[in-house]
């Protein structure tokens, strides 16, 4: 009887020792972000990391730690708009992310929408010109290097953000194209961090909520499968990137400038404002229509960010942006 009970004992402290070690063996994924991280409009098994989840299967522990309306800028412990201050922030940190993805930006392209038009009436944006773009580069390279230093060198991969169109928001799609992304590819391909193009592929307006700035459930899950793809392809060989000696676009002539010079240049085929695909937002007053390339016929987004060499181009609940 005693050598049974033992047989027995010993099969359980194997399946829970198997168990412990299948768990202790999973990739920790941090999804961070703002809304479209969050799951705004979703119900909580839709948001994008939850489906991410599934799609990865349990080799992985994908953990959502989206917060609503927030900037990668940092303006200091008082400001509430930044993600630096809240607590989904520390609890990223101390989920000791082996992978990191950093879907942010959307909120900080107020700082650049001056006015617009809405229903045939101005619409007024108080975040416009509230921080400095030089601090943006800043604040986005601290954010990268603050996970890239945990101690479990994660892998960090940034995204693009991806087409985002609600003028009663203070949220332009121009401003995203010709300031935020360059922002983001610039920072991001001189750190030799990997990036995830949401703005070329998240392209379908189908996949969106009719504030043309959430996916809705089936956008949801795109957005997942694409990030899952940027997931499971080999990290990119970074070894050969040599960091800049300034921060581009801010002292080096080099820079973000020409990228936005080269996004003009090759926009001439864009037809204007889509109303039919993404709302009645009227941008003409930033006079930056011509920055963004829109194939109204095919619904595809392209940009392309001038002479750099960037590293292969490998989001909501409840609350707002």
């Amino acid at each position: 009887m005693f050598g049974k009970n033992s047989k027995a004992l010993a099969i359980a402290l194997m399946a829970v020792a198997g168990i412990t070690c299948a768990a202790s063996a999973q990739t920790r994924v941090a999804c961070v972000g703002n809304s479209i991280t969050a799951g705004y409009g979703l119900g909580w098994q839709e948001d994008y990391p939850f489906q991410l989840q599934e799609m990865l299967g349990d080799s992985y522990k994908v953990q959502n730690f989206g917060v609503s309306s927030m900037t990668f800028a940092n303006k200091g412990p008082s400001d509430n708009m930044s993600y630096w201050n809240t607590d989904k922030f520390k609890a990223a940190l101390e989920f000791n992310p082996e992978i990191v993805v950093i879907e942010l930006g959307t909120n900080d392209s107020k700082f650049f929408t001056n006015n617009c038009i809405e229903n045939g009436q101005p619409q007024y944006n108080y975040n416009y010109g509230q921080y400095e773009k030089e601090q943006l580069y800043k604040d986005y390279e601290a954010l990268l290097d603050t996970f890239m230093h945990l101690a479990t060198s994660p892998r960090v991969i940034a995204t693009l953000q991806p087409y985002s169109n609600n003028c009663g928001w203070g949220i332009m799609d121009t401003a995203i194209v010709n300031q935020i992304n360059p922002i983001i590819e610039e920072v991001a391909t001189r750190k030799g961090v990997e990036i995830i193009d949401l703005h070329s592929q998240f392209n379908t307006p189908a996949w969106f909520l009719p504030d043309s700035v959430h996916p809705n459930a089936t956008g949801a899950k795109e957005l997942a499968r694409i990030i899952k793809e940027g997931i499971l392809k080999a990290p990119a060989d970074t070894s050969g990137i040599t960091p800049a000696d300034t921060v581009p676009g801010v002292s080096d002539s080099t820079g973000t400038q020409d990228s936005t010079t080269a996004i003009r240049r090759n926009a001439q085929g864009f037809a204007g404002q889509d109303a039919q695909g993404w709302g009645s937002q009227d941008a003409q007053s930033l006079g930056q229509q011509d920055a963004r390339r829109f194939d109204m016929q095919g619904r595809t987004m392209q940009r392309e960010y001038g002479r750099r060499s960037a590293t292969p181009l490998v989001q909501k609940r409840r609350g707002a942006n």
